[in-house]
């Protein structure tokens, strides 16, 4: 795990993860998980660790047991999360993929957080985010009961920020203010097709987070899913030939060490 988070394409700086340290400290996964944000957390002098990453939606019960966190619903239009998805190296292409992925990880993000205390979890839409960014910071602030400072939103500025964005194009915009109008952008950039691919598939979790359909509920689309898990193989495998040599070098130590833990426990497909 400590090899994971040190082969990382944008790398962590300044912090030497101290294993017997984590092992003294841990008897699962994630108390492991917790023990390097810690000792992160440690060498930053900050007083409170955050991970952002979606996949933490799948463990959130062992989360809840293991470390009982601070939940921070983001959640953006998912279409254009789909729009996004799409121009980066990593994840899904097609946009049923991306619809299901996206409808899912909604779907178990507001089931799970209604038995959350109100004091341990927020929820903030990304489009608010864009609108009234000092306003919902203070808000996150508040509830997390830190003190906020508006040097907060000029993250843009730091070293790390430019360290991120030098280690690919997905994270180009972090050097960059809030953009303001990173907003509605699936209108061009997906076809009446997708959109209404994701309509069907995820139209009712659009809808609980108050986003509009595009178009009216379309019941005659017929879903091809085998055509669509064709495509997306094929989008998948085009995106990664349209990736720099740097970006797909970055990433060559994980892919590596992912394949070694795998015959290490004989899970290769």
């Amino acid at each position: 795990m400590c090899l994971w988070v040190e082969y990382n394409p944008v790398p962590w700086t300044d912090v030497v993860l101290n294993r017997e340290e984590i092992a003294n400290n841990a008897t699962s996964i994630y108390d492991i998980f917790e023990q390097i944000y810690l000792q992160k957390a440690e060498v930053d002098k900050a007083k409170i660790w955050c991970c952002k990453s979606t996949f933490n939606v799948h463990y959130l019960d062992q989360l809840e047991k293991k470390i009982k966190p601070f939940y921070i619903h983001l959640y953006r239009d998912g279409r254009d999360v789909a729009a996004s998805f799409k121009k980066i190296v990593i994840g899904h292409k097609h946009v049923y993929h991306l619809a299901k992925q996206w409808h899912d990880e909604q779907m178990i993000s507001l089931r799970f957080l209604e038995e959350i205390e109100d004091f341990r979890k927020i929820h903030i839409s990304y489009e608010s985010l864009l609108d009234r960014p000092d306003e919902i910071v203070m808000a996150i602030c508040s509830k997390l009961e830190l003190e906020y400072d508006n040097k907060m939103l000029s993250y843009y500025t730091s070293e790390e920020s430019h360290h991120t964005a030098d280690s690919g194009r997905m994270w180009e915009s972090v050097i960059k203010p809030i953009i303001k109008d990173n907003k509605g952008k699936f209108y061009n950039e997906l076809t009446m097709e997708e959109i209404n691919i994701f309509e069907t598939v995820a139209g009712s979790s659009l809808e609980k987070l108050e986003y509009k359909r595009a178009y009216p509920l379309n019941t005659d689309i017929t879903l091809d899913v085998d055509k669509y898990d064709e495509l997306n193989a094929k989008m998948i495998a085009e995106r990664r030939q349209d990736t720099t040599v740097k970006e797909l070098q970055n990433r060559v130590k994980q892919e590596q060490l992912l394949e070694e833990i795998k015959r290490k426990f004989e899970v290769l497909e």
